[in-house]
Formats: structure tokens, C-alpha cells, sequence
């Protein structure tokens, strides 16, 4: 009995200790788990964020762009006053997100009129009504947004605010702009009001999760858009609000987390995205509750089985079904992170990419702009699930960084800024980054402690002499300098990551790059050799060697050939002498000529090109400084690209705002106008600041 009796207390407490251990790990797992998706969510806040941001700026961009684009009818419609509601009604028809205007004169600017005269114009189902707001009972001379527009003399937005009307209430936005006569006095200020009452809704429409939302607020915090009633409730609102003003990002009951962002424009508003982690939470709690209680069903069992083999026999189906459960997740895993690198080829380039486990940590790009192939390569540390994530948010911030910069260094500073941030797991990502000129075979390129890739011509293949440099994610304000080459066609280039260099045999041998480098000598000497074949026959050659050994890491390749083709090439160097003009009026007709370009499509190149260089001629060096301009014309009959380089002072055309035609010559900011100009007749425009020149780039599609 007594011997019964402690082999019962001995199961007993083996089933005990195993279900506190199962706890335990079921705990830390949850933790973890936890802080991945938490880190998933900020991820995807502030992607939602950044995209309402960029679409709210777009709306008050096209109110703007309204307003610009009808204040010389506003201010030809000053001679007669009542000329001024007919002005009015054809501005709000060009928006339809603008419900209503008003012109507010200056004290008795008609002297017919008074001393209040405030013409406005608002939509009434599908007419309009004309209505004189201005009398001693509405004195708008005392109204903040008037007063600021007339001391300030430029334009600006209001704070939302309600308005009532006869069926419904709106909430309502101002964008007041100053209108001057045509002798340049102030007659007085514009005011265009947009309802935004729909925003919240339409903000909240893409929203895929059920347990998220997202609000817009003024400077002062006041509600600008709310979500819609179906997507949260008016105390979860007030609970944000709340957060918002203690500046706390996690409700006091856990229960709400919140993540914001502030536009980078007038009239800067905050966005503000809300979520609940307690349901973003609930399948992974409600899949470990049942764990929990098939674990624990598991333990019964074995408390009443006496064979050791059973009981290990059960364990092994339940990692069994695991690690199936997981081999799935990875599987789909995979074929995102596939998804992610290209797999469509121009006939000059190919790449290839073979992950040692499910996902992994190596990436290439590519893509073709103004001319120009960018491209990098990149081999995250470690492997596995860690690595990938790392990986994806390099290609993200290549593709963005190099949208912007075609500055390779400029490109991996950013990129190395970015990663560095956070990176407490201190991993590193090897990099490369480069611009190929697609019509000179021009190669810059910058190195970041990646292998150093194959430069392929008709002799062979060598190794570029790029300087190694540190890693990304190592030190902050880290610079990678931009290296510079020049391709000869039929020439071209193979990256790769060390899972090529470095592939093992049984014997632990490496297949190291002088196979790599004889295999590529080999697949030159072809005549029929392409990059595809190029990449493949690599990739067979790496895999041959290894034979049975399993793959020890991950794997990618690139290789692009210069293929200059049937380009039209031409160059001038001119003077800062406006007279020279004629010389560029000259130069641009004949290239126009040899690609046979109806007169308009010339007259708008010459034009764009003109009005760019003449601003150059004009304002790139100091006065008592000679300089020169040098304007290179290219084109592959596709389209004609335009670059124009001077060592002048600092300046990037793209950034410049539009001109403000409300002021005189004298006063206007330079360029505003001509930069205007350019960027409608072009198709695109680029800048980028290399060795103390600025290079502006031009292009326009030609069939």
C-alpha cells in the first residue's frame, strides 16, 4: 500500500513539474510572440499613418492649387464688385470638395458697397446661392483667420470648425489666401471652405482590421476627423483624446495603444492611429489557452500510463503536429519574401535567389528611372525568420531612399541611419548600392563590407577595386563613399552574396572565387552566353560542388551587361552670358532634328531646357564670378533626356515651391516659376548634388 502510494506522489509530482515547465515555456513563448506582433503593428501604423498623411496633404494640395489657379480671375472680377460672386461660384466649380467661398474687402474698398462688403457663395443642392455676408451684426475686419491672412500676407489654413445649416451639421475647414488689385494693394482675402466631414469615414475605409482606427487632429487637439460609429465608439474616441493630451501611447487599462504621426505641412495636423492589442492578442491567448488544455490533456494521460514509451510516443506526435503547423507559416513566409525581389528580367539583366532555410536574409533589386539602372545587394547576418524581417525592411528603405537620390552614398547613410535605430539584436546588413547610366555606361557605386562584385568584359573577369567599408547597422553616421566607373558596352557587372563564395562540400570545403571567377571567364568565351544563362550556370556549378551538403547559407546573384544600343548622343559647354542662349536654342533644335520631333514636341523641350539653363546663367554663380553651364543630350529614341551641370552654389530646383504670382517681380522667390514651367512641359525632373556640381535632369518621352 505504502509503495502504491509514493509511486502515485511520484507521478503526481512528475505531472506537476511538467505542467509548471509547460507554463513557464507557454509564457515566455507568449511574451515573445507578443513583442513581434506589437512590433508588427507599429510597423503597419505608421504605413498607414504615412498614407494618410500623404492623402490628406494631397486634399489641401488640390484646394491650394484651386486657389492659385483662380486668383487672376479673382482679381480681374475686382473692377466691378458684383463681377466678384460669378468668380467665386467658377472657383468652387473647380474643386468639388470646396462647398462654399468668400471674398472679404478691406474697409470700404467700394465705396457703393460700404464699409463691410463680403461677397460668398456656397452650394445648395445642385445650384448656388449668392449671398453679402459683411455688416456691423458680422464684422469678419475682427476675425482671427482675416486678420492673420492681411498682417501676415500670406495664405493660410483654418482650425476645423462646425457650421450648421438648415438640415445638417458639418464640420468645416478654411483656406484663406490675401488677393491684391492689379496695382498691388490688398483688396482682401479669399477664403474657400472645405467639409470635411467625410474624412473620417474615407480615412477608415481601408482599414482591414476591425479592432483600428484612425483620427485626425488639429495643432491645438482639436477633432479635425472622426472615425465612423461602426468602427469604435465615442468613449474609446474620448479615451484617445485623453491619451493624446498626457502624451501616454497605452491606455491606463491596457486596453488601447496608440501610435502618431505630424504632417510636415500647414496646417500640420496629427494623425493618429488607435488599436486594440488585446484583440490584435485574442487569436494568439485563445491559441494558447488551447494549447494549454491539450498539453494538460496530454499529462493526464500520461499520469495513467505506465509505459515510458507511450507517454514519449505522444510527445512526438505533438512536435510532430508543431513543427508541421510551422513548416506551413514558414511556406507562406517564403513565398512573401519571394514576392518581394523581381522576378520579371529586361534581356540585360537577371538575378536569382535561393534561401538556405525558408525565408532568409540576402536581397537584390533592381528597377530603371531617368535613364538609369539602380540596383543593390545586400546579405543580412544570421538567417531564419530574424534576417528576413531585417532583409525586408532594407529592400523597403533601398527602394524608397533611391526614389529620391540617385547619390549611392547618400543612399546607404540613410539606410545605415535607419538600421542602426533599435537594432538592440545588433545585426549587421552587407550592402551594395549603384547607378548605371544606361546611356553613358557611367557606374557609381557604394560599398558596405560587401563581397566585391565581378566586372565581365570581352577579356574575362576581375574584381572591382571598391573599397570594403563597415557594414549597416554597426555605427551611426557612418559615410560610404561613392565610387565611380565606366562601363564600355558589351561590358557588365555580377554581384553576389557569400553564400556563393562560400558553399561547402562534404569535406567543408569552400567553392571560393577563383572557381567563380573561372566559371564566369568560361560562360564569357560563349558567344551565346547571356545573363540568365550566365546566373544558372553559377548556380548549377555552386550546387555540383556541394553535392550532397546541405546548403549552408543563403544565396543571391545579379549580373547586368552595358548595351549602350542605338543612343543619340550630344554636348555643349556654355558661358553664363545670357547671350549664349542662342547657342542652346541652336543645339537643342538640331538634336530635336535628328530624332525627326513634330515642332511642338520641340518648342516644349526648348522651352523647359531654355528656362532651366537660363536660371543657371543667371543665379548659380555669385555676380562677380564667371562660370559655365554643360548641357548633355541623350536619347534611344524612347524618350530624350536632358542633363544639365554647373558648379554653382547649391540648389535643388525640385524642392522649390510654387511661385507666388501675388507678388511683383522684385519680391517673388527666384525659380519658383521656372521650375513650374519645367515640371509640366517634362514628363519627370531629378536632382542630385555629386562632387560640388548640380546635375538637373530632365526627361520627356518621345513616342
Amino acid at each position: 500500500m505504502k509503495i502504491t502510494q509514493k509511486s502515485w506522489l511520484s507521478r503526481v509530482g512528475i505531472v506537476v513539474i511538467a505542467a509548471i515547465l509547460v507554463e513557464v515555456i507557454s509564457i515566455i513563448q507568449y511574451q515573445r510572440i507578443r513583442r513581434i506582433m506589437d512590433q508588427g503593428m507599429t510597423t503597419r501604423s505608421r504605413i498607414a499613418m504615412g498614407a494618410t498623411a500623404d492623402k490628406v496633404a494631397h486634399l489641401l494640395e488640390i484646394t491650394e492649387t484651386t486657389m492659385r489657379e483662380n486668383l487672376h480671375d479673382l482679381r480681374h472680377s475686382l473692377k466691378r464688385p458684383d463681377d466678384v460672386y460669378l468668380a467665386l461660384q467658377y472657383t468652387i466649380d473647380d474643386n468639388p470638395n470646396i462647398v462654399g467661398g468668400c471674398l472679404s474687402f478691406e474697409p470700404d474698398y467700394y465705396s457703393s458697397k460700404g464699409l463691410y462688403y463680403e461677397p460668398y457663395v456656397y452650394k445648395k443642392g445642385d445650384g448656388y446661392v449668392y449671398e453679402q455676408l459683411g455688416s456691423p451684426q458680422h464684422n469678419y475686419f475682427d476675425n482671427p483667420a482675416y486678420r492673420k491672412v492681411v498682417e501676415t500676407r500670406t495664405p493660410s489654413w483654418s482650425d476645423p470648425y462646425v457650421y450648421e445649416s438648415e438640415n445638417k451639421t458639418s464640420t468645416l475647414i478654411t483656406y484663406s489666401c490675401p488677393v491684391f488689385d492689379e496695382s498691388g494693394e490688398l483688396a482682401g482675402v479669399c477664403g474657400l471652405d472645405m467639409d470635411v466631414s467625410w474624412l473620417g469615414d474615407t480615412l477608415n475605409t481601408p482599414q482591414r482590421q476591425k479592432h483600428s482606427f484612425l483620427m485626425l487632429l488639429a495643432q491645438d487637439g482639436k477633432l479635425v476627423a472622426a472615425p465612423p460609429s461602426d468602427k469604435t465608439s465615442p468613449e474609446e474616441v474620448n479615451s484617445a483624446m485623453q491619451m493624446i493630451s498626457e502624451g501616454r501611447s497605452v491606455s491606463a487599462d491596457k486596453r488601447l495603444t496608440l501610435r502618431s504621426i505630424v504632417m510636415d505641412r500647414d496646417p500640420f495636423w496629427q494623425v493618429v492611429h488607435v488599436y486594440h492589442m488585446d484583440v490584435v492578442m485574442a487569436p494568439m491567448r485563445k491559441m494558447r489557452n488551447q494549447q494549454m488544455v491539450l498539453v494538460l490533456l496530454g499529462l493526464l494521460i500520461l499520469f495513467f500510463m505506465i509505459e515510458r514509451f507511450a507517454r514519449n510516443e505522444k510527445k512526438l506526435r505533438d512536435a510532430a503536429a508543431e513543427q508541421a503547423r510551422i513548416s506551413g507559416e514558414l511556406s507562406v513566409a517564403r513565398e512573401i519574401q519571394q514576392e518581394m525581389i523581381p522576378d520579371k528580367f529586361p534581356p540585360f539583366i537577371h538575378g536569382s535567389l535561393e534561401p538556405a532555410l525558408e525565408v532568409g536574409g540576402d536581397l537584390f533589386d533592381f528597377y530603371i528611372r531617368d535613364g538609369k539602372l539602380l540596383f543593390c545587394m545586400g546579405d543580412v547576418s544570421g538567417k531564419g525568420v530574424p534576417a528576413a524581417m531585417l532583409m525586408s525592411m532594407a529592400h523597403s528603405l533601398f527602394r524608397v531612399t533611391s526614389m529620391r537620390y540617385d547619390d549611392m552614398s547618400k543612399v546607404l547613410f540613410i539606410l545605415n541611419d535607419q538600421i542602426c535605430r533599435g537594432n538592440y539584436s545588433s545585426m549587421f546588413v552587407t550592402f551594395q548600392a549603384g547607378c548605371l547610366d544606361l546611356y553613358t555606361g557611367e557606374l557609381r557605386i557604394a560599398n558596405a563590407g560587401h563581397d566585391k562584385p565581378f566586372l565581365l568584359s570581352s577579356s574575362g573577369a576581375s574584381m572591382v577595386p571598391l573599397k570594403s567599408n563597415l557594414p549597416l547597422g554597426v555605427f551611426p553616421d557612418m559615410q560610404f563613399p561613392e565610387e565611380t566607373f565606366t562601363l564600355t558596352p558589351g561590358s557588365g557587372l555580377f554581384l553576389y552574396t557569400d553564400g556563393l563564395t562560400e558553399a561547402k562540400n562534404l569535406q567543408r570545403k569552400e567553392f571560393g572565387r577563383d572557381r567563380v571567377e573561372h566559371t564566369l571567364r568560361t560562360c564569357i568565351s560563349s558567344p551565346d552566353s547571356t545573363p540568365r544563362t550566365i546566373v544558372e550556370t553559377l548556380s548549377r556549378a555552386a550546387h555540383h560542388f556541394a553535392g550532397e551538403a546541405p546548403q549552408s547559407d543563403d544565396l543571391a546573384m545579379l549580373l547586368f551587361k552595358y548595351d549602350a544600343g542605338d543612343c543619340l548622343r550630344d554636348t555643349i559647354t556654355l558661358t553664363t552670358d545670357t547671350a549664349d542662349v542662342t547657342l542652346l536654342g541652336n543645339f537643342i533644335k538640331t538634336f530635336c532634328e535628328k530624332l525627326q520631333l513634330d515642332h511642338r514636341l520641340q518648342a516644349e523641350i526648348r522651352l523647359a531646357v531654355e528656362e532651366a539653363v537660363v536660371n543657371v546663367m543667371n543665379y548659380a554663380y555669385p555676380d562677380d564670378e564667371a562660370g559655365t553651364v554643360t548641357i548633355n543630350a541623350d536619347s534611344n529614341h524612347r524618350e530624350v533626356r536632358f542633363t544639365i551641370i554647373d558648379c554653382g552654389v547649391p540648389f535643388d530646383p525640385t524642392a522649390v515651391l510654387a511661385a507666388d504670382t501675388t507678388l511683383d517681380a522684385q519680391n517673388r522667390p527666384i525659380g519658383g516659376l521656372g521650375v513650374h514651367l519645367t515640371k509640366k512641359l517634362m514628363d519627370s525632373v531629378s536632382y542630385s548634388r555629386r562632387k560640388d556640381k548640380n546635375i538637373f535632369t530632365l526627361t520627356k518621352t518621345i513616342v
